[in-house]
């Protein structure tokens, strides 16, 4: 069976939703692909060249699953897959063998959901072969759990986009799923991925020294994000939206989050013809985004100019999926 899932990417809303304002969430259709059997011998197998694994097996008792060897960044994400065995296996009462392999057309550490894009369609894959027919919203759930157990905390709103698909407007802990149009995007890679920590405190320590001036930036954000979701769920003017963006760029500017290597990427693509362009993710490295109707081509060229790795993607609202058995 082959099962595939969608990477996120955050439209609105960075910073902001960490002082109680409204972002927004949507898949993408990058995907992360699993396939897999179940097997006879208890033995699970995993396979994940593209993430340069060679290939490696994780053996099993009773009582535990064991990860026998390291491969460093790349063991790392396979922590994840392993959770989500021994979630599943909690959920289904027994232990089986399986063999899974994993192929994934998201780069590691972007920023773009790589992790829960990785965990959801594991836990489908494995729902499916054990018959279980967990729902998408158990998966999402399940998912975020994955996630606290792998990286101690977890907002849910990677595997909740990975899941579900669409369009995610959260606020304060609670998610709003809303059908998203298909917008034509070209995601810009820095190559580096910042440190979320570092780029938070940094925000929380301006905030404690210009509270006012920081109370105003994140209203504004929120108003921002508020307006785009009425855009998009509505299938509004996409130009007015290209406006937000870069309205709402120029505030995460104004907060200290962005790079010189950011900046010239946004800048780079709006020159070419984007409508809008913006830092996504907590910045300090990672990615930007451009709306490019008719310019894909153009932008992709500029970024790349620029020193960025152009990846050509649109949001869509297909959530995990079965792809055939």
């Amino acid at each position: 069976m082959l099962v595939s899932a969608p990477g996120k990417i955050i439209l609105f809303g960075e910073h902001s939703v960490v002082y109680g304002r409204g972002a927004i969430a949507s898949a993408i259709d990058l995907r992360t692909y699993t396939e897999g059997k179940l097997l006879k011998e208890k033995i699970i197998k995993i396979h994940a060249n593209d993430l340069k694994i060679p290939g490696l097996s994780i053996s099993f008792s009773e009582e535990e699953i064991v990860l026998g060897t390291d491969y460093g960044k790349a063991g790392f994400v396979v922590s994840y897959v392993k959770s989500a065995i021994e979630k599943i296996f909690t959920e289904y009462g027994s232990r089986k063998g399986f063999e899974i392999s994993i192929k994934s057309e998201i780069p590691v550490g972007a920023g773009l959901g790589s992790s829960a894009a990785v965990v959801v369609p594991t836990l489908k894959l494995l729902s499916e072969l054990l018959e279980m027919n967990l729902s998408n919203e158990e998966i999402a759930v399940m998912g975020k759990n994955v996630e606290i157990e792998v990286q101690g905390s977890s907002s849910g709103i990677d595997p909740a986009v990975s899941a579900l698909g669409g369009g995610l407007y959260f606020k304060k802990g609670k998610i709003e799923r809303f059908s998203a149009p298909n917008l034509p995007l070209i995601v810009g890679y820095t190559g580096e991925k910042g440190s979320t920590k570092i780029l938070l405190e940094k925000v929380k320590a301006l905030k404690e020294e210009y509270p006012e001036i920081l109370e105003n930036i994140m209203d504004a954000m929120e108003d921002i994000a508020s307006k785009s979701k009425k855009i998009l769920s509505e299938n509004g003017d996409i130009k007015e939206l290209g406006t937000l963006m870069n309205i709402n760029n120029g505030l995460l500017e104004a907060i200290g989050v962005s790079t010189k290597e950011l900046s010239e990427l946004v800048f780079a693509s709006r020159i070419s013809g984007a409508l809008g362009a913006k830092i996504t993710g907590a910045g300090g490295g990672g990615c930007m985004y451009a709306l490019a109707p008719n310019k894909q081509r153009e932008v992709e060229t500029a970024i790349k100019i620029a020193g960025g790795i152009p990846i050509r993607t649109k949001t869509t609202d297909e959530g995990v999926r079965v792809e055939h058995k």
